[in-house]
């Protein structure tokens, strides 16, 4: 009765428009009230002890090195590298959008982040080159979602956090699956813009120019390539130094903060020590939020966990089926779902401890399900109604949401198509850490 209760208020809080922080503190609060004798100080206790952690300090660093990099610079040069890199084939500045927002997400780890400052830079740029902007928006919304995924990834370090899961291993995890999804979108939008005919103008142009001036277009991405290697270098220093054991994954993030101020404060020249404190004071803003999120997640995971929800998820799941196949089929339907209507943070802190003793059962790696719990939860970011990206897209590219589902349930489809791919094929995500 006590999750009946729970989840009840949960749902009407959330589809009353009640922030979801606080509708997740507000039903957990009121059914533990109703329901058991629990006294009420344990809120604070869990809350305190959801955030009380070396390993959850890594979330902050991140955003904020995701935020640095965002107006130092950083981004901005890792987009110019990704156009000298495969700017004049067909749809090119599209698949310039995707791969900026892998290169990117592989720094800040933040699907948002990484929406928001190649799409600030792009949307604007694509539809100069006749890109219809609800496209424009759509492509660099499903872009963002592979920077949860492509290490070092916010969403590992929360799953890691959880459930006692290594996170360097799962940034290992996370690479191959990563690259799949990048890869799939370029696919997507290289096949949309030859069949819908979406800037081919510029196209055709820079064709001719490569005919007839490819020394002059080797040149170009040579003094690209020099100019972005500060930017370009973040992602090897950071992943490097953690999987060959120089820091742990929270150091990394710090190192990444210095690095990125560094880099952009005296190596590029883009910032000035006024834009650092907006930074600082903008993670700090962000942080809030996510520690929010967090603490009460925790409360709520450690209520349901009081009431043997597990143990009854577990049971439900054996008595549904015994097929692995079915199984994770089910699972990745509710994560679908629940990525419709919360956020990656509550999700992963609410869900991952409830699901992996039942896909344990069924011989799933624990390293494998992050993967999946990931790639899941990151596709909920653009779906309707509670989808991050699509907000952030909107708003950069001024324009409402439901002028992008023409273009929105095709990449979403595609999404569908990499969740099972990582699903049913463990050596995509298996394959680099066993």
């Amino acid at each position: 009765m006590s999750v009946i209760i729970l989840f009840v208020i949960l749902f009407a809080f959330i589809f009353c428009g009640v922030p979801v922080g606080f509708a997740i503190g507000g039903a957990t609060m009121i059914s533990m009230f109703a329901t058991t004798d629990i006294n009420g100080v344990i809120n604070a206790q869990y809350c305190y002890s959801g955030i009380f952690s070396f390993t959850v300090m890594a979330i902050p660093f991140f955003m904020l090195a995701g935020i640095v990099m965002s107006t130092g610079g950083i981004a901005r040069r890792i987009v110019d590298f990704a156009q000298a890199l495969i700017g004049t084939v067909t749809g090119g500045l599209g698949c310039v959008s995707i791969i900026a927002c892998m290169f990117f997400g592989a720094i800040s780890g933040s699907g948002m982040a990484t929406t928001s400052a190649i799409g600030s830079m792009l949307i604007p740029e694509m539809e100069k080159n006749k890109y219809p902007v609800p496209y424009a928006v759509t492509l660099v919304c499903f872009g963002g979602i592979v920077g949860p995924i492509i290490p070092p990834s916010l969403s590992f370090v929360l799953y890691g956090s959880t459930t006692g899961v290594s996170i360097s291993s799962l940034f290992l995890a996370g690479i191959i699956p990563g690259i799949l999804i990048g890869i799939l979108f370029i696919i997507t939008n290289y096949v949309f813009c030859r069949k819908y005919n979406i800037g081919n103008e510029r196209v055709v142009k820079e064709k001719l120019e490569v005919s007839s001036l490819i020394k002059t277009r080797l040149k170009h991405l040579g003094m690209v390539t020099r100019e972005s290697v500060w930017a370009l270098l973040s992602p090897v220093i950071i992943l490097g130094g953690i999987y060959t054991g120089v820091f742990t994954p929270t150091e990394a993030a710090c190192v990444s903060v210095v690095y990125s101020i560094i880099i952009s404060v005296f190596v590029y020249h883009d910032m000035t020590w006024k834009g650092i404190y907006r930074a600082f004071i903008d993670a700090a803003v962000l942080n809030g939020i996510t520690s929010f999120l967090l603490g009460y997640s925790t409360v709520f995971s450690t209520f349901m966990t009081f009431d043997r929800v597990p143990d009854m998820i577990y049971h439900a799941l054996l008595g549904a089926t015994d097929n692995k196949v079915v199984m994770l089929l089910i699972i990745n339907a509710v994560l679908l779902i629940i990525g419709c209507f919360l956020d990656t943070v509550p999700a992963i802190i609410v869900m991952a401890p409830l699901l992996l003793p039942a896909v344990q059962h069924y011989g799933v790696d624990p390293l494998q399900f992050g993967v999946i719990m990931a790639v899941n939860l990151a596709l909920g970011l653009c779906s309707p109604p509670y989808g991050c990206n699509l907000f952030v897209g909107c708003a950069v590219g001024k324009i409402k949401m439901q002028e992008m589902f023409r273009w929105l349930v095709p990449y979403f489809l595609v999404g569908c198509v990499a969740v099972c791919l990582v699903t049913y094929i463990p050596q995509l995500s298996l394959g680099i850490v066993k």
